[in-house]
């Protein structure tokens, strides 16, 4: 049973809804969008292509990594009630057809937390195309690939669990090189529920995975991290800040710490923000985004589209309608990009 406080909160955001105009194709960008953001502070452009659900490709002059892609899509059904595993061949062919079609020097895959549609894929790609790459992840994820490793000969050295490492609002945390013009640091963030109020697959794990997992909800969150990049110029200065949210989560977890200077982009999620009070809105008073990216908004129940629908459950056009308020109505100050989309920035 929905509680009366959740339904009257659905109701309300399903009349919201239905008052927010309609998403239009010119909404959408795909293609090459230029951003003119580093005011000349970068020796080259840095560019974000967005491969679908939470994965990013961010390529700055020196160095490459990847937010955690899913392009294996089980179907609502085969989540809910059947075993699940990566389709190695649809992830060769989403990263061919999405713009990421070698990751052979990518130094990082970074994943927040570990539920299956941001984890899952990652241990093919570590092992087969990215076979250089640290696997950045929280606790639970790292102790959910333990039994994975071996299958596709996955040192487990290269398996970075940088819980310890996250920083809070009022700081702390330490910073992760990730190559030599690009730095990380984790943000102790939160995982906002699905509908009414649920959380599916919360929780950690204390000890490895003595097998595999093969159900949606083996793939346990954990605890969740945002993560800041700064992207450093030749003399060691920060030349662009990048914030990525993993997860929507509720204020203040998630933000970078007091007296941060303002984040160039901000790579937000849609998904399940009507769980929450005040996001988009208190994540961009925290970071002071100069531009918004939108991940993770399109259904991944259905196989990987250029052309995608909003993730079920999802209001996109009211989420769209407070992202634009909340940015005082400049729609040059946030993208939302299809899958294929290369961002450059400059």
């Amino acid at each position: 049973m929905v509680p009366r406080g959740r339904a009257g909160l659905a109701l309300a955001l399903a009349v919201v809804a239905g008052c927010a105009p309609a998403l239009e194709s010119r909404d959408f960008a795909r293609g090459a969008v230029r951003l003119d953001l580093s005011a000349g502070a970068l020796p080259a452009p840095v560019t974000l292509t967005f491969l679908g659900v939470g994965g990013w490709l961010i390529e700055t002059p020196r160095t490459r990594v990847l937010t955690a892609p899913l392009f294996s899509n089980p179907s609502l059904w085969r989540a809910g009630f059947a075993t699940i595993d990566a389709d190695t061949a649809a992830i060769a062919e989403g990263l061919a057809r999405f713009g990421a079609p070698d990751v052979s020097d990518v130094t990082a895959i970074l994943s927040g937390h570990a539920h299956y549609d941001h984890l899952m894929d990652v241990p093919w790609i570590a092992g087969r195309l990215a076979r250089d790459a640290r696997i950045v992840v929280n606790t639970t994820g790292a102790r959910t690939l333990a039994p994975i490793l071996a299958r596709w000969d996955i040192d487990p050295s290269r398996v970075d669990d940088v819980s310890d490492a996250a920083a809070d609002v009022n700081g702390g945390g330490r910073w992760i090189s990730l190559g030599p013009d690009l730095r990380l640091l984790p943000l102790r963030s939160d995982h906002a529920p699905h509908f009414a109020g649920m959380t599916l697959y919360d929780g950690e794990r204390r000890e490895d995975m003595p097998v595999p997992p093969v159900a949606a909800d083996e793939w346990l969150e954990g605890q969740t991290l945002a993560f800041l990049l700064e992207v450093l110029d030749g003399r060691g200065g920060v030349a662009l800040r990048i914030y990525v949210q993993d997860a929507v989560a509720r204020e203040p977890w998630g933000f970078v710490p007091a007296g941060t200077d303002s984040v160039d982009v901000a790579i937000l999620v849609p998904a399940t923000y009507a769980e929450v009070d005040w996001h988009p809105e208190a994540v961009l008073e925290n970071t002071r985004a100069r531009h918004v990216l939108l991940g993770h908004w399109e259904n991944f129940f259905v196989a990987p589209s250029p052309d995608p629908a909003p993730v079920p459950f999802t209001l996109l056009p009211d989420f769209v309608a407070r992202l634009r308020r909340a940015l005082g109505g400049d729609d040059g100050r946030w993208t939302l990009p299809l899958p294929g989309t290369r961002v450059e920035i400059r």
